[in-house]
């Protein structure tokens, strides 16, 4: 069986991990260095966190990032911004609080067979800590966090100079960067082609180059360039820098109330942060972002910089299944890396037929068409 794979992404690069496994000859198309736009993610590990945007409760806290200097809007895409609106306060279907669990098993697995066989990538099982600058953002948070529905277990803490901090004990992390490359060092049998694609059809052609390939399945996981195949998604865009800094960070840290991540490794800190409402190419806002950060960590030299910009649903949920020979993988938003592997496994059993489109996942795909990415 002959896939494609378009995007060299995170999820691109867990989905032809598991076409390989599953036997299939892949081939990975991507125009740029495979992980760039996605390695500049903190890689903070909680799929089964869900994060939900279209509710009231993300826009005040978009509200406060945007007031905060965090958060920019420039431009947002129109089919995504008037499902948005349909969707406000919409619950998912019956049965999706389930489908999200098992695909937040499948990616917590995923991390932790690669890193019982090598944890090169620096796979760290130590906690979130969660910090609020503001009282009432605590409360909200902590209510939602200890209700009876929550499945993630979670500690509160007070005082330590803060209005509150939530601490999640089972949450990991990983050194975004180094799993890239353990990835391509596992991805023996694929074939990478670092060239752009012109073109996607339902019937499995690509046209690459001026000329036409043709595949028994192909999978998309472009991120935001997918909206060009008729999905619902904007994008949101981030920063990351890996920084040495004289602060002792023990455990991954979110400072809430401010948008940013900051994730300790042994010689240095990654730090991240942004929630630009931007589909074009333009940086202006990381110096201010990095500023941003220099408030909550000292940073005494930044080592690197990268950025991405997250692909986000109407309802911030991913998106996997299939139309015709196409499968779309996509939409994690700020969870990409916490669903990456079961989305990238999902869609490689999606093209072998070992499974059928889920009610919820493959939810938007109805409307995919072929067209250019």
């Amino acid at each position: 069986m002959k896939v494609a794979v378009v995007g060299g992404g995170i999820v691109g690069l867990f989905a032809a991990f598991h076409l390989e496994r599953a036997g299939a000859e892949v081939t990975l198309y991507e125009e740029g260095k495979p992980g760039a736009r996605s390695d500049h993610a903190a890689g903070i590990i909680e799929p089964a966190n869900a994060y939900r945007t279209n509710t009231l409760a993300f826009l005040r806290r978009v509200w406060r990032f945007w007031r905060g200097g965090t958060c920019t809007f420039r431009s947002v895409d129109g089919r995504w911004l008037s499902a948005s609106l349909r969707e406000l306060e919409r619950d998912p279907i019956p049965g999706t609080d389930e489908v999200l669990r098992e695909m937040a098993r499948t990616s917590v697995a995923g991390y932790e067979e690669l890193a019982a066989q090598n944890n090169d990538f620096a796979y760290t099982l130590k906690g979130l800590l969660e910090r609020y600058d503001h009282r009432a953002h605590f409360l909200e948070d902590q209510t939602v966090a200890t209700s009876k529905d929550s499945i993630v277990p979670v500690e509160v803490r007070e005082g330590e100079g803060w209005a509150g901090s939530l601490f999640y004990p089972s949450v990991g992390w990983v050194h975004t960067e180094r799993f890239v490359q353990r990835m391509l060092r596992e991805l023996t049998q694929t074939q990478i082609v670092c060239q752009r694609v012109d073109h996607v059809g339902l019937d499995g052609t690509l046209q690459v180059g001026g000329t036409t390939a043709n595949f028994d399945a192909v999978v998309v996981s472009t991120g935001v360039t997918s909206r060009k195949l008729g999905l619902p998604l904007t994008g949101v865009k981030g920063y990351g820098w890996h920084v040495q800094s004289r602060a002792k960070v023990e455990v991954a840290t979110i400072f809430v109330d401010r948008g940013i991540a900051v994730v300790p490794f042994e010689n240095e800190l990654k730090v991240t942060g942004g929630w630009d409402f931007d589909l074009s190419d333009r940086l202006s806002h990381a110096p201010s972002i990095l500023a941003a950060v220099k408030e909550v960590v000292p940073v005494d030299r930044v080592l690197s910089f990268g950025n991405g910009s997250r692909p986000c649903t109407p309802d911030g949920l991913p998106i996997v299944g299939r139309k015709g020979r196409l499968v779309i993988a996509n939409g994690g938003f700020r969870l990409g890396w916490s669903f990456a592997p079961a989305l990238g496994k999902r869609a490689a059993l999606l093209c072998t037929s070992q499974t059928q489109n889920d009610p919820f996942l493959s939810r938007y795909c109805g409307s995919l068409h072929a067209g250019p990415i």
